[in-house]
């Protein structure tokens, strides 16, 4: 769309250019250009960039350009191309919104606060987490965090095939927003002018409304619903075969702030009934808490030859040292039933998961999940 500058006899049109005839990159310049100034931008004015290059992820080597954090807590992956094309740009980030779909608030701030380093902005883990929380405009922020992923894509055009699979993907009710950016010169200056065209402004198509019906639909499918008294219990990447057998869950590792993913194990009181979890595996069963936790070097169970710590006859190598920040916590627990072996966890569609070690879960598919485990782990009643 041409831009055209009014002069005494009329109107003159600006020399349209590209990113390319004025020597301007996609990562060098575009990409630095928007990590300061996306908030500013049509389309885009509500997220708040956390990470550049973000790639805190396992078995891959790919970099998500930009990724942000919207006001309803949606974790946004904001895709760049330079040229006229967008070619395979919607389909790479369908593929990154999968992979960031289960990043955690603990992962998210951990890279927020490595971005705003690399800025000049020194801040620690903890201080990043409370800005992405602040950002988000919920009654719980923290519980609204990732609860979906958008995508963004900002090209100088996108082809008809590209545009086609993006207004199929907002017609399915996936949140994908095209922007178009157009490079014009006016004498020595370079002007860059950002326009939304996927969802159209003020389009009242099918499609649209389609999308914003499904859109609908899900915040009521997402609603809260009160807690059922059930906790939530993360034990993932972790020995089971020694869980099973002397009677634990646990947590611990390195991170930047201290004890930030044993300390929520405190939240469990004494008497709790717990659903424990293997995130990406399954149910590995359900306990009754007995004590409160403690850290690795002071953990003792019960053996044939009486209680003993467990440091001392553990046949498996756990996180962190047996002291400071870092150390793992163990929190006793009679299980009630369970699994005998990891591989043989309980999961199938429809059940709640998370990767908080600790949820008090007021997702709508906690009590199903609940109910379908009290099926699969009849021992549950012991501890009723």
């Amino acid at each position: 769309m041409p831009i055209f500058e009014v002069q005494p006899g009329g109107l003159m049109p600006l020399v349209q250019t590209s990113l390319a005839a004025e020597q301007l990159w996609e990562r060098r310049h575009l990409q630095s250009f928007l990590r300061r100034h996306l908030h500013e931008v049509d389309g885009a004015s509500d997220l708040m960039v956390i990470a550049e290059e973000f790639a805190d992820w396992a078995d891959s080597k790919r970099r998500i350009d930009l990724l942000a954090v919207d006001r309803r807590g949606n974790l946004v992956v904001v895709e760049l191309k330079r040229g006229t094309t967008g070619e395979h740009m919607e389909l790479q980030a369908v593929r990154y919104a999968a992979m960031v779909s289960t990043v955690t608030l603990d992962q998210a701030a951990r890279a927020f606060a490595r971005f705003l380093s690399s800025t000049g902005e020194v801040t620690g883990m903890e201080e990043a987490r409370e800005r992405i929380l602040q950002h988000i405009d919920a009654e719980d922020p923290e519980e609204e965090f990732g609860r979906d992923v958008r995508i963004v894509l900002v090209s100088e055009d996108f082809s008809l095939e590209v545009t086609s699979a993006i207004m199929w993907l907002s017609a399915k009710g996936v949140d994908i927003t095209a922007i178009r950016l157009a490079v014009h010169r006016l004498d020595d200056r370079v002007l860059l002018d950002f326009l939304q065209v996927i969802p159209f402004k003020g389009a009242e198509d099918y499609q649209v409304r389609v999308r914003n019906k499904e859109q609908a639909e899900q915040e009521i499918r997402r609603s809260k619903v009160d807690w059922n008294g059930e906790w939530y219990v993360a034990y993932g990447g972790r020995p089971w075969d020694e869980a099973f057998r002397y009677g634990f869950v646990s947590a611990g590792g390195e991170s930047p702030s201290g004890r930030l993913y044993s300390r929520a194990l405190a939240r469990l009181p004494v008497g709790a009934r717990i659903w424990v979890h293997a995130p990406g595996v399954g149910y590995l069963g359900v306990a009754q808490v007995d004590r409160p936790p403690v850290p690795f070097a002071d953990f003792e169970v019960r053996t044939s030859e009486g209680s003993r710590r467990f440091s001392v006859i553990t046949g498996h190598e756990w996180f962190g040292p047996e002291e400071g920040d870092a150390t793992e916590y163990f929190v006793a627990v009679t299980w009630l039933d369970t699994v005998p072996v990891g591989t043989a966890a309980f999961n199938e569609p429809g059940l709640f998961g998370n990767q908080n070690i600790v949820v008090q879960p007021r997702d709508p598919k906690w009590a199903h999940t609940v109910d379908r485990l009290k099926e699969r782990f009849p021992g549950w009643e012991r501890g009723a």
